[in-house]
């Protein structure tokens, strides 16, 4: 082994602490959003390739040093990782196959703490540093056991706020394994003797330097791009927060003890003895905070003008969708529709709310919500206005009383414009008489022509359901 192998294997092992104490800072700044992050999947990709590359010299190092038990079973937990690692990528792509997780989970785990012991039982134990990194390795690996077994039923989506607590921890803590890793082999490079290269080596480190290079470039781009996006994510806007101004801050919390935020705007010189219309405006996107949904509710934004506040006085409330859930109708993702529809109920004990004027929108993720709500509690709206969304055109008939108008743009890639034409033919067959707007030239933005949309608030405000509605069942 030769000086140059060490260096090289030492700036790999440098550059994977770099990378995950880099990943672990950004993992306690924004929790379980890290994973929304639009870069979050590249730098998943390039992180495991900086991991993988780290574990090919390691094992090299080795198979060199004639350390059979330590290259046989770090073989073996190295392809089992990194395809169990692979597996929960694509995961993020097909989310079906996630319900395989705790079972791939394991047997990586598994198969690394066999990798770590034979660290300090082998012929390795002879290097304190290896040593040291086994005995650390196989700590992780049962504290990441007992993990998964603690937690064996809860689903991987949405991701669980305690288990990726004890995620994060886990993963600082194993930044600890590189560093008894590099002491190991800045021992080695200290000892390395200059004149036993064998030549082939030097071509093979050539290509190892160019790799480590390559990674330590796109990850220090990627990084870069993550940290802007972080700062994005975690800080509230100027725009943003006078957005919400007009919006009064809000919790509801349901017998079970869930909690769900949210933004309501109240009339302009509101009266008790009156009662007023409420709008629901479904958000499009997820925040963590109780802040920015108003800036992705385009209904709850032109209501909030002070010329349709005049014009219209209603409540608009926007509740706030957490990460990695829905207001319903989006398949693979967890909604939570009954928690709203719950928290819209109890508006009522607050506020003099007119019982016959409930209307509902939203766009997008928000469209599918409007169809999935009204498909479940069709006794509770009078009108909605889904916006680039999708239902099931089986449940048309229960929901055939509720004045409908959808909007769509033909070309919408994000959400095909079947979803709407579907859910407005069944409502026809069904008896209904839903009002359809579509744009043949336009794509999944289409709020702005919305809004054009001649007497589209007179004719949400006008609507009225004929008779009291039975109580919402929740």
């Amino acid at each position: 082994m030769t000086k140059k192998f060490y260096q090289t294997i030492c700036s790999s092992l440098g550059l994977s602490l770099a990378a995950g104490l880099f990943q672990s800072w950004l993992h306690f700044q924004v929790g379980v959003d890290l994973y929304l992050l639009p870069s979050f999947r590249s730098w998943f990709f390039i992180g495991n390739l900086i991991a993988l590359s780290t574990s090919v010299f390691v094992l090299t190092y080795y198979h060199r040093k004639s350390y059979q038990v330590a290259f046989s079973t770090g073989l073996v937990a190295t392809s089992v990782i990194f395809g169990s690692l692979l597996y929960l990528f694509f995961t993020t792509l097909y989310p079906p196959i996630a319900k395989h997780i705790p079972k791939v989970m394991a047997l990586g785990i598994i198969t690394g703490l066999v990798y770590a012991s034979s660290l300090f039982v082998s012929e390795t134990k002879t290097r304190p540093w290896l040593k040291r990194a086994g005995i650390v390795s196989a700590l992780l690996y049962v504290a990441q056991l007992v993990a998964l077994v603690w937690f064996i039923d809860t689903p991987p989506y949405p991701v669980n706020a305690t288990l990726d607590t004890i995620r994060q921890w886990l993963s600082l803590l194993d930044r600890i394994v590189p560093i008894l890793l590099l002491g190991n082999f800045v021992d080695e490079l200290q000892r390395a003797n200059l004149t036993n290269e064998p030549p082939p080596l030097s071509n093979r480190l050539l290509i190892a330097n160019g790799v480590v290079i390559v990674l330590a470039i796109c990850s220090l781009i990627l990084s870069i791009r993550l940290s802007a996006e972080n700062y994005g994510l975690t800080h509230i806007s100027a725009r943003e927060r006078a957005l919400a101004q007009p919006f009064q801050e809000g919790s509801y919390i349901s017998s079970q003890g869930d909690t769900l935020q949210y933004r309501l705007l109240k009339p302009i010189a509101y009266d008790p003895k009156k009662q007023y219309p409420l709008v629901v405006a479904l958000p499009y996107t997820c925040w963590s905070d109780n802040t920015r949904q108003i800036d992705a509710c385009p209904m709850a934004k032109w209501l909030a003008t002070d010329k349709n506040r005049r014009k219209y006085p209603a409540f608009v409330f926007v509740p706030r969708c957490p990460p990695h859930t829905g207001w319903g109708g989006v398949t693979n993702t967890p909604s939570i529709a009954s928690l709203a529809i719950e928290a819209i109920v109890s508006l009522d004990q607050s506020f003099s709310i007119d019982p016959q004027r409930r209307y509902i929108s939203g766009v997008s993720r928000g469209g599918y919500g409007s169809w999935y709500m009204i498909s479940k509690h069709p006794e509770l709206f009078a009108a909605a206005v889904p916006v680039c969304g999708e239902g099931n055109p089986d449940q048309a008939p229960g929901m055939s009383s509720v004045s409908i108008w959808a909007f769509h743009g033909a070309k919408d890639m994000n959400v095909p414009v079947s979803g709407s034409r579907n859910m407005v033919s069944a409502l026809k067959k069904a008896g209904g008489s839903p009002r359809y707007t579509e744009y043949p030239d336009a794509a999944h933005t289409i709020w702005e022509e919305v809004i054009k949309t001649p007497d589209l608030l007179n004719w949400l405000f006008a609507q009225k359901k004929v008779s009291p509605p039975k109580a919402a069942k929740i």
